[in-house]
């Protein structure tokens, strides 16, 4: 009776263990064929990645490429407090000093911009793209002047009609400075078409005026200034270019005028505002004068430099001409140049003087102000 137990007992193990070696091997036959499933679409990834990232790069807008300007500006995005969080493992004293601790929504934000141009803190950036002409807004007020905020940004000229685009009066321009004078300061046009239309019924003004006004007025001071008129829009069309080339054809322009004279630090483009009068006119002492606002390309790396020095001609416009300066605004993104050719120099800047409705009295009174503080900040440095 046992040895039949006993029989029976090994029966039943053999029977298990040959169920379960079976199993086993099911399971793993079927790991094995999913392993084989996987292992050619694995490989076809890793050979066509390389190809994937090189169109990316290639299709990406170019302020999007890496470079030094893209990893500087998305740098900038990041908390100043997380670059000092990074230092304390190189160096154990600084955690001596107490930094504010990083809100989580800063790093959200951040990544969240990177990826999608769409800022948590700021719901313009919801709109942006689905609200036609709401790209205008896109600026970034550095300093605002009186009464300057995110209802009444300047307004860039749209493509105009070749049939409505007056010519400047042909007329000598201002007199040569002196030799002892060396040109510092070249004034040029990149929107030649702009004009000032006043409701009052006086002839239209070009743009090209109010800059040969701002050089008489420089000039008297004794400083050296060019004025360049190349009729920028006569060029696009000759090289059949779009409106939206303006910069790059008038960037040729100034660097061509840097080469003939090495001595010109200073690039002022001269535009006026699409705003309305009510924006773009104050009362200084009485008199009506079409207020300045200066604008700054945010996308080049020296751009900081061209920041401080639209800041301290603003500064100088409320020391001696309190309310005339509509403030200083950084521009970039798709819709915009973003750097306006002043990756030429430290002292390039773009003004918008006046809007579409100011008199030639106006501008006249605005020119003299702008040249009196222009000429004080190039003597200012001159004499460090």
């Amino acid at each position: 009776m046992q040895a039949e137990i006993r029989s029976a007992f090994f029966f039943s193990a053999y029977v298990y263990r040959t169920r379960r070696e079976k199993g086993l091997a099911r399971i793993l036959l079927q790991k094995k064929s999913n392993a084989a499933i996987w292992i050619a679409p694995a490989c076809a990834a890793l050979i066509v990645m390389p190809f994937w990232t090189a169109g990316l790069f290639t299709v990406m807008p170019f302020s999007y490429h890496i470079s030094s300007e893209s990893m500087s500006r998305a740098a900038a995005e990041l908390p100043v407090s997380s670059f000092y969080r990074l230092l304390t493992f190189e160096n154990k004293s600084f955690k001596t000093s107490k930094m504010e601790q990083v809100d989580t929504i800063q790093w959200v934000d951040a990544a969240f911009h990177a990826a999608s141009s769409i800022s948590l803190r700021d719901p313009r950036t919801f709109l942006g793209k689905e609200l036609p002409g709401f790209s205008i807004y896109d600026g970034h007020i550095l300093i605002a002047g009186e009464g300057t905020n995110y209802t009444n940004m300047p307004i860039e000229s749209a493509e105009p009609d070749p049939k409505s685009i007056s010519q400047p009066p042909v007329k000598e321009g201002p007199g040569q400075a002196p030799a002892a004078y060396e040109k510092k300061i070249l004034l040029y046009f990149t929107h030649t078409s702009e004009d000032f239309r006043p409701a009052n019924g006086q002839a239209p003004m070009h743009i090209v005026e109010v800059g040969e006004m701002i050089a008489k007025k420089i000039e008297e001071r004794k400083i050296g200034v060019s004025v360049n008129k190349t009729d920028i829009g006569a060029l696009l069309n000759k090289k059949g270019k779009k409106y939206s080339a303006s910069y790059e054809e008038s960037r040729t322009v100034v660097a061509s005028a840097q080469k003939q004279l090495p001595s010109l630090d200073y690039l002022i483009d001269i535009h006026r505002d699409s705003q309305l009068k009510d924006v773009t006119t104050a009362t200084i002492n009485g008199q009506a004068m079409a207020k300045t606002v200066f604008i700054v390309g945010g996308e080049h790396p020296g751009y900081e430099e061209n920041a401080r020095f639209a800041s301290a001609l603003h500064e100088l416009f409320e020391k001696y001409y309190p309310g005339l300066s509509r403030g200083v605004i950084v521009k970039s993104g798709s819709q915009t140049n973003g750097k306006f050719n002043q990756d030429l120099s430290k002292r390039a800047m773009l003004i918008e003087m006046g809007g579409v409705e100011n008199t030639r009295e106006e501008l006249e009174r605005s020119a003299a102000a702008f040249a009196d503080i222009l000429s004080r900040f190039v003597k200012s440095e001159q004499n460090e």
